[in-house]
């Protein structure tokens, strides 16, 4: 196919002023034209040096020291901590891929503290999970049932698993019939405990064994062996799990029972609770693949791809591919490439800051709703404010609003659709329209995103298309939305939210998508990929990480198990560190324009006053109140940008839709759709790969 030339103006000024690589902060008492400041610099782009403690809690593992032999309850801190980073510098991970790696100023020293819980600690707890779980297994006709994961392990083929809905259940159960002989040994129960109760019970009693929980904190887990052992999961039947619009409660479904939770959000943002515990000892769970002990490459890419199974899988001799793993490393795997760059400290998506310098005080959620002809009722798959409400936290220091527009699904955007979702046999793609990368498409939405611009000033428009399609050949393949980009500057555009017959009929709606794909557009990665910086390794669930899906067990409606339908903890720290910088960069860029247009004396005392509300912006983010810190940065941003407009400075935002002609759809697409093995270097992850949207629809 041949490459397109597209007209795109320079970035502008404030926009390399924002996201550049200049000095960050000045040191104490700089003197600038502004008089001395201690935490603005003209010109550069701020950052935030943290050093961030991690607890990292073992409990039910017996602590060795290096050469020691290694059993299945056996775990050295001096081994794990070798996987793990010193540091942490989070980038824009979309723009990154268009060049050098684009840092957000967000940086981190880490310093473990590793904590054996005690024997009375370690009796309490497993206490607690004996007496508020509840015995799922079922015996029948001499065949016991279980969970599909566990189910899965025992036989190791899935296609001699037999499933049984027992009466007045709405949940199925999966047994066995011909069990593998590879596995260590077969799982026989299938206890069930509520995984945010353990998240909640673990919080209020870490300060037993001197663990201060709003600090972040990991807890690892291992049962086996105690004589008060269970096959045990976790649960999520909640009303958090329940689809918004369309009530299916995804808890209740196999496929979610998880080995991991944490992050659920704390209504005291200032006294924040950051948990996150793995249990190694659990039934393997389904959304991993660690029930499959058997098949090293399970997605045929010719690499293995490396899961991590239970704990009594290690050091077994049998034929399988677990053999010879080391519980140390790979906890210090999961640690590093979950805990801590997915979850903890994780790099974002895309600029928190939507139109730099000059950052909107009003962002408008833009529902463009394309109806189908018998497509489900509007009113059944969009609920705007509630979608509006959640979005709203990534941001509470701004105006929100949302606005709805319906047209028929037909038409020339009609005939484009058809195109990104052709048919094998293409009888659905108009010749006038077939082009494989939908660029026609793309073109058609970016006017209607520029004209939606022109008629409301004063707002940021997030676009956001729902196309509602009823016809039931559409070959979807399981996609619900994609958060799209520019293709030239990694600059996000609009996101893209589907449904079919079929995915309705699955349990799903657009306003859980929606709150997703806009947690996408205002900066969120998945909890399943992300960026390491010390390896400069974008990565996600593939070959040696692909046990990074774990991600996914956590309180987050980034995650894509449906667990969850708001922000999590770890969602809004991220977010309002990221918040914190990008405003103090985004003065500093403010400032310059000021000097250069000579008003530097008719701004210096908002400056000076705004400098010492960003020094307490910097003392409560390094206290870990991020909100608060956020909040402070935005009321410093807002005076100095007020006093520079009033002295007569331009200060204009830069808009990607007034600079760009036309979105490189071939960057667009390949970048969302392809399936990339994480190599060295900024890679950019897919939005979704086939393996994922199949986990989606499980049962």
């Amino acid at each position: 196919m041949h490459m397109k030339h597209f007209g795109i103006a320079l970035l502008s000024a404030s926009l390399l002023a924002a996201c550049g690589s200049n000095p960050s902060q000045p040191a104490p008492g700089t003197d600038t034209a502004f008089g001395r400041l201690n935490t603005l610099n003209p010109g550069a782009q701020a950052s935030i040096d943290q050093k961030l403690k991690v607890n990292i809690v073992s409990i039910g593992y017996r602590p060795t020291s290096p050469g020691q032999v290694v059993g299945p309850r056996d775990l050295n801190f001096d081994t794990m901590k070798q996987e793990l980073p010193a540091t942490y510098q989070t980038i824009n991970r979309y723009p990154s891929f268009y060049g050098n790696n684009e840092l957000t100023g967000n940086n981190f020293e880490f310093d473990y503290n590793f904590v054996s819980a005690s024997a009375a600690f370690e009796d309490e707890f497993f206490k607690f999970l004996t007496d508020n779980g509840t015995e799922k297994a079922i015996v029948r006709d001499g065949v016991t049932y279980l969970n599909i994961s566990s189910a899965y392990y025992n036989c190791q083929d899935p296609s001699q698993v037999q499933a049984f809905r027992p009466a007045g259940e709405d949940t199925p159960v999966y047994g066995c019939l011909q069990p593998a002989g590879n596995v260590a040994r077969q799982i026989t129960g299938n206890y069930e405990v509520d995984g945010e109760k353990v998240e909640q019970w673990l919080a209020g009693n870490a300060g037993k064994i001197g663990v201060d929980t709003t600090e972040h904190t990991i807890f690892l887990i291992n049962w086996y062996g105690r004589p008060d052992f269970k096959f045990h999961s976790y649960t999520h039947e909640r009303e958090d799990s329940i689809e918004t619009d369309t009530g299916v409660n995804f808890g209740a479904r196999s496929s979610r029972r998880t080995v991991a939770w944490g992050g659920t959000p704390s209504p005291d943002q200032n006294n924040a609770r950051r948990v996150w515990f793995y249990d190694q000892s659990a039934n393997p769970d389904y959304w991993t693949d660690a029930w499959n002990i058997s098949s090293g490459d399970l997605d045929g890419d010719g690499f293995y791809d490396k899961r991590m199974p239970p704990i009594w899988e290690y050091g077994t001799r049998k034929a399988s591919a677990a053999y010879a793993e080391k519980i140390s490393k790979d906890l210090g795997l999961v640690t590093r490439y979950v805990g801590i760059n997915l979850l903890f400290t994780p790099s974002a998506l895309y600029r928190v800051a939507l139109t730099p310098p000059d950052m909107p005080e009003h962002i408008n959620v833009d529902f463009a709703l394309e109806q189908g002809v018998d497509a489900v009722a509007s009113a059944n798959v969009i609920q705007p404010q509630v979608a509006q409400e959640r979005l709203s936290v990534l941001n509470p220091f701004v105006q929100w609003s949302n606005s709805l527009r319906t047209t028929a699904l037909d038409g020339d955007l009609a005939d484009a659709y058809r195109c990104f979702f052709p048919l094998p046999t293409d009888d659905a793609c108009s010749p006038d329209y077939a082009d494989p990368d939908g660029e026609r498409f793309f073109q058609l939405a970016l006017q209607e995103i520029r004209a939606r611009a022109a008629q409301t000033p004063g707002q940021y428009n997030l676009p956001t298309y729902l196309f509602n399609d009823s016809d039931p050949e559409t070959p979807n393949f399981g996609l619900l939305g994609q958060a799209v980009n520019d293709g030239v500057t990694g600059t996000q555009t609009m996101t893209l939210n589907f449904l079919t017959p079929d995915l309705n009929a699955a349990g799903y709606g657009f306003t859980d998508t929606a709150v997703h794909e806009g947690g996408h557009h205002l900066s969120q990665s998945h909890p399943h990929d992300g960026y390491d910086s010390e390896r400069n390794e974008d990565y996600g669930p593939s070959g040696d990480t692909w046990f990074v899906n774990t991600g996914d067990e956590v309180h987050s409606v980034m995650s894509y198990n449906n667990l969850a339908k708001v922000f999590g903890q770890f969602n809004r720290d991220a977010q309002y560190r990221y918040l914190t910088t990008a405003y103090m960069t985004n003065t500093n860029a403010i400032l310059t324009l000021t000097q250069n247009a000579g008003k530097v004396d008719g701004v210096r005392g908002a400056v000076q006053s705004a400098d010492q509300t960003f020094q307490s912006a910097v003392n409560a983010y390094q206290n870990r109140q991020y909100q608060r810190a956020a909040q402070l940065a935005h009321s410093g941003y807002r005076a100095v940008l007020d006093a520079a407009r009033a002295a007569g400075v331009s200060v204009e935002g830069y808009k990607w839709y007034d600079r760009v002609d036309a979105l490189n759809t071939q960057n667009v697409k390949a970048r969302a759709v392809n399936h990339m093995r994480p190599v060295q270097g900024p890679t950019q992850r897919p939005e979704e790969t086939p393996a994922l949207r199949a986990k989606r629809l499980a049962p």
